[in-house]
């Protein structure tokens, strides 16, 4: 049998970055980062800065902002214009997390400006979602069968929350790792190639990456804990674009590990199909989650772990049902606010000066 089991903002925490607000293009839909799950963020000191991705072959001067089929929207209002701010990087989500990163790395920088992260980067984040895992299973009348979760992901965070929950002892029998056609990490689990390809642009945006920051983690533990090794393989994938899972790791990934992938076809068939059984509208990104059973025989009690509102991606809904997903009426009102950014290169030295001139 199946479950749904939701969970706001596709996971992503955005009560701790006050719901900031950043313009992301889609196919044939701009959404801003209030509404849209794919953010990269950090917070400086006492100050708020989000790094979220625009596609250098758009001009905002001239992006239609249209209610009709765009969300253009600001949530910022929240907090005082002192001390929030939000960068829009031309590039792509791994271009942002690459910055952030890099930014952390640079030790004189990230401590003059006291930084520290708040998306999955900090594992104090993953381990915050390791809770979903335990509260889902308690729903679960019937314990007695194998409890399985599919998980929608692209930076494998929340699912290697659930990873950890297993450790803990919760009894999962397996991950099911769920991805779009970004598929970096089905590669990786199905047959042991976690080989970087271009990004391509889906009506899941929130899984168009290639870089999984947090296979890094499962690396480490593939190594026992050996940091030279997992330096190693993670220097691989910097330089060669690739790392090559040996037979042994693989068995043990697979142990805990199961993956899928979706083309752009099978996510809208997938919400009409959920949308006609159960009279349940889901996003793009839950119904990668759910449609991973189809793809996966696997038997139990198998839970999805739902993302998004799918007010968030109006034309996919409209594609796949005919169906307008109206937005919830307490953030109707953000559709009349103005949306404020600054959009910068991808340069880590610009984004640092930017940085330095509003601390």
């Amino acid at each position: 049998m199946q479950h749904l089991s939701y969970r706001p903002c596709s996971g992503w925490n955005f009560s701790s970055i006050c719901l900031i607000s950043m313009p992301f293009f889609t196919p044939g839909n701009l959404l801003p980062f209030s509404i849209c799950s794919s953010i990269y963020s950090v917070i400086l000191s006492n100050k708020y800065f989000v790094f979220a991705p625009v596609f250098t072959d758009i001009s905002y001067d001239f992006m239609p902002f249209s209610s009709a089929n765009s969300l253009n929207s600001s949530n910022e209002t929240f907090l005082s214009k002192s001390i929030l701010f939000n960068i829009a990087i031309n590039g792509n989500f791994d271009d942002c997390q690459n910055l952030v990163k890099s930014m952390f790395a640079d030790k004189i920088f990230s401590n003059e400006i006291k930084m520290s992260g708040v998306n999955s980067i900090n594992w104090a984040r993953i381990i915050a979602q390791s809770v979903y895992y335990f509260y889902s299973y308690f729903l679960v009348d019937n314990n007695n069968q194998p409890i399985n979760f599919s998980v929608p992901t692209g930076n494998f965070g929340d699912v290697y929350a659930g990873y950890l929950a297993k450790k803990m002892g919760l009894p999962i029998n397996k991950l099911i790792v769920a991805t779009n056609q970004n598929d970096i990490l089905h590669r990786a689990i199905s047959n042991g190639s976690y080989e970087v390809e271009k990004v391509a642009e889906t009506i899941s945006p929130s899984m168009d990456i290639q870089i999984a920051s947090n296979f890094e983690r499962l690396i480490y533990d593939l190594h026992n804990g050996d940091d030279l090794q997992t330096i190693k393989a993670m220097n691989d994938i910097k330089k060669k674009g690739k790392y090559i899972i040996n037979q042994e790791n693989l068995d043990k990934i697979n142990t805990n590990f199961l993956s899928s992938k979706m083309s752009e076809e099978e996510v809208l068939k997938t919400i009409k199909k959920v949308y006609e059984k159960f009279g349940v509208v889901l996003d793009p990104h839950s119904a990668i989650g759910y449609g991973a059973f189809d793809k996966v025989d696997i038997s139990g009690n198998n839970i999805a772990l739902a993302t998004a509102h799918p007010s968030k991606f109006p034309d996919a809904i409209k594609n796949a049902i005919n169906l307008k997903a109206e937005l919830p009426k307490k953030l109707a009102y953000i559709l009349d606010e103005k949306e404020i950014y600054d959009i910068i290169g991808n340069n880590v030295d610009k984004v640092k000066q930017h940085i330095k001139e509003r601390i």
